[in-house]
C-alpha cells in the first residue's frame, strides 16, 4: 500500500525578513506586516488608553513614525525583533498623548490644531477661519496623490485602511503619502502670510 506524503507547509517568512523587503521598496512586504499586526495592535491601544477612537489614531500615527523610521530597525539588536519595536512606538504614542494632554488640556496636533478650533468669542473665531483659508490653501499646494489623501481622512472622516482599499493602493503607500503631505503642510503653515504665493 503506497503511502501519502502530506506537502510540508512552507515556512512563513519572518517579520524582520519583512521589514527588510520594505526598506528595499517590496510594498507586498508592507501590506503583509501590516495584515500580520494591525488587529492586534489596535486592541493593545484600546487596552491602554481605553477609547477606541484615540487607539485608532494612535495606531494610525505608529505605522507612520514606523515607516518613517524603518531604516533604524536593526533585527540584530532589537529585542523581541520587529513586533516588540512596533509595539514599543506604539506604548511611546500614547505616552507622548498622554504628556501633551498633560502640559495643555485643548492641545491637539496636526490639522486638528486648525480644524476644531472651537473659541466662543468672535476674535477668535475669525482667527479660526482665517486659519481654515490658509490651510486649505496650502493642501492645493500638494501633488495630487497626497491632497486626495489628506481630504479623504480629514474632511470624509475615512480610516487609512478605508482609504487605501477605496485608492487601490497598499496601506502603507497611504500612509506613506500622508505622512509626506503633514511634513510639507506644516513648512506651508510655518510659513509668513503670503509666503506661499513664493514658493516655485
Amino acid at each position: 500500500m503506497e503511502t501519502r506524503v502530506s506537502p510540508e507547509k512552507p515556512t512563513p517568512v519572518s517579520d524582520e525578513t519583512l521589514a527588510l523587503r520594505l526598506l528595499e521598496g517590496d510594498e507586498s512586504a508592507g501590506d503583509e506586516l501590516a495584515r500580520r499586526h494591525c488587529g492586534a495592535l489596535v486592541r493593545y491601544l484600546q487596552r491602554l488608553v481605553h477609547s477606541d477612537h484615540l487607539a485608532e489614531e494612535l495606531h494610525q500615527q505608529t505605522w507612520i513614525s514606523a515607516l518613517e523610521h524603518l531604516d533604524r530597525f536593526d533585527p540584530s539588536s532589537s529585542a523581541g525583533g520587529f513586533k516588540a519595536w512596533l509595539y514599543r512606538i506604539a506604548t511611546n504614542k500614547a505616552h507622548d498623548h498622554w504628556r501633551a494632554r498633560g502640559r495643555e488640556k485643548n492641545a491637539t496636533e496636526g490639522l486638528k490644531l486648525i480644524t476644531e478650533q472651537t473659541a466662543p468669542e468672535a476674535g477668535h473665531r475669525m482667527e479660526g477661519v482665517e486659519a481654515e483659508a490658509k490651510l486649505r490653501a496650502a493642501i492645493e499646494m500638494l501633488p495630487d496623490n497626497q491632497k486626495e489623501i489628506l481630504l479623504l481622512r480629514y474632511y470624509s472622516n475615512l480610516k487609512f485602511v478605508e482609504i487605501a482599499q477605496m485608492l487601490g493602493c497598499p496601506l502603507n503607500t497611504a500612509l506613506g503619502r500622508v505622512h509626506k503631505a503633514m511634513i510639507r503642510l506644516r513648512e506651508l503653515l510655518a510659513e509668513p502670510a503670503g509666503a506661499e504665493s513664493r514658493t516655485p
